[in-house]
């Protein structure tokens, strides 16, 4: 029997917290260094300008769910042994740039093919409606699914500011978390102008999650940086830096930007 079968005083019964009822440890799924990102039944957001570098930073954390007792960068996904599975659904790349995001992946986990356990879905095609109806055949026809990424978040609505819309997303997000213990990670873009996460949607997932990281890309250094921006779990990581060498990356010193420098020159009396 579904929720909207039962009565409200069945449901309200089915809410009431139960003292004796201990829960299971918190699941650690997703680690940066010391800091806890992400645990089962939340949702994390990995935010960015378009083309900064914010699918290299989710190759980097999906290739470390495959590597054993190494981090990624470190970047570490975490999958529990009874449950392996990451799902991953793409929204928005063509075919071939989702074969070249499977391939650096392939390469940051140093493996020759793709782990079983990572299971990969192109669903540019589709509607954001068929979008959630697709995770949600996918989710409960794969109960060892523990993580689930979704790039990107934007797909999923039609309308990003739209209020109504946007929070049913949220809370499609919060339903499908605790109802598959799972741990959900979306990519979302940000604004132009102020780089906000976009609109609505973004007010809410930053209401809602449990953290929020920020992709930020250097042109004249050549480097991508992930840094934390809302961390609910755990203390800020100090940021990651990757340095583009031809489509080969390596970790180097984050090097914060210089102040700004204040004009020196004096003010003439009036």
């Amino acid at each position: 029997m579904t929720n909207e079968q039962k009565t409200i005083p069945e449901i309200l019964e089915l809410r009431r917290y139960n003292p004796d009822a201990q829960p299971p440890p918190e699941e650690v799924l997703f680690t940066i260094g010391s800091s806890i990102i992400g645990t089962a039944s939340n949702y994390v957001v990995i935010s960015g300008q378009a083309k900064a570098g914010k699918s290299t930073i989710l190759s980097a954390a999906i290739a470390s769910a495959f590597m054993k007792n190494d981090d990624c960068y470190g970047i570490k996904l975490n999958p529990p042994k009874p449950r392996p599975v990451v799902g991953y659904f793409d929204t928005e790349s063509s075919q071939y740039d989702l074969w070249r995001t499977m391939e650096r992946i392939k390469t940051f986990s140093l493996r020759a093919k793709i782990h079983e356990n990572l299971h990969v879905f192109s669903v540019r095609e589709d509607s954001p409606k068929r979008i959630r109806a697709l995770v949600n055949h996918y989710l409960e026809t794969t109960p060892n699914c523990s993580i689930l990424i979704i790039d990107g978040l934007l797909d999923l609505v039609l309308n990003y500011n739209d209020e109504v819309e946007t929070r049913k997303l949220t809370q499609w997000f919060k339903a499908i978390t605790k109802q598959y213990n799972l741990l959900l990670i979306g990519v979302l873009h940000l604004s132009k102008g102020q780089g906000e996460t976009l609109g609505h949607l973004g007010s809410n997932t930053d209401r809602w999650a449990q953290s929020t990281l920020v992709v930020e890309k250097d042109k004249l250094a050549n480097t991508i940086t992930l840094k934390p921006k809302f961390l609910r779990s755990s203390g800020d990581f100090n940021p990651i830096s990757l340095y583009n060498n031809n489509g080969q990356f390596w970790q180097v010193p984050y090097e914060a930007p210089a102040p700004p420098q204040l004009n020196s020159k004096k003010k003439r009396p009036e």
